[in-house]
């Protein structure tokens, strides 16, 4: 009895897998596993636009390190495709400045904006001295265009905003990433209500 229910189990099963209707199916692929945000943090994420309000020195901007995707990516335990993706992002041409707030805007708030923008796979048009903002708890993340209208996406925004809480926000800072490059813009995380800090790289 048990023999033939076994046996008319792997016949249903390989006749299953030769059937038409399962030749559309592609394999599965290997994801990171999702992890888990307590609260509702979607109804309190805010979005907005803004115009920057401090005009800051370019003269203290640092390059980015040339590790820093690999290192933020490890200390996240991502995926090493997601550290190809975030080091194709990085440019030789970006700098980045921390500074020290109170204040300081939380490591936790600010993970859950850039874990959100990156959920949303958006494609995004900035217009020119504008900025995106996304606010959380003690947290405003920013993206603002500096020279010029630029289209953009929100894992692009996201990625970046990853590097600043690695190399800024999990420090205790606030903290901006600059591109000089065309097209110019900036990015970073600042305390919920404070302002928007702007660089003159055009």
């Amino acid at each position: 009895m048990k023999l033939s229910i076994l046996l008319s189990f792997a016949v249903g099963i390989v006749a299953a897998l030769k059937s038409d209707k399962l030749s559309h199916l592609q394999p599965l692929k290997r994801t990171a596993r999702p992890s888990e945000l307590i609260g509702d943090f979607t109804s309190r994420l805010a979005r907005g636009i803004a115009l920057t309000t401090r005009q800051e020195s370019r003269a203290a901007l640092q390059r980015v390190p040339v590790d820093a995707a690999e290192s933020v990516v490890r200390r996240r335990g991502e995926s090493l495709t997601a550290v190809r993706q975030m080091r194709r992002q990085v440019s030789a041409s970006d700098f980045y400045e921390c500074s020290t707030t109170s204040p300081a805007p939380n490591d936790a708030d600010c993970q859950v904006i850039a874990n959100s923008l990156k959920a949303s796979s958006e494609d995004i048009v900035v217009a020119q001295n504008a900025c995106l903002t996304f606010s959380f708890a003690t947290c405003q993340g920013f993206f603002c265009s500096l020279c010029g209208t630029l289209q953009t996406s929100t894992d692009f925004i996201g990625n970046q905003l990853d590097l600043v809480e690695g190399l800024c926000v999990a420090n205790g800072q606030a903290g901006t990433i600059v591109s000089d490059q065309s097209p110019q813009w900036d990015a970073g995380f600042v305390t919920t209500g404070s302002g928007l800090p702007s660089y003159d790289v055009c």
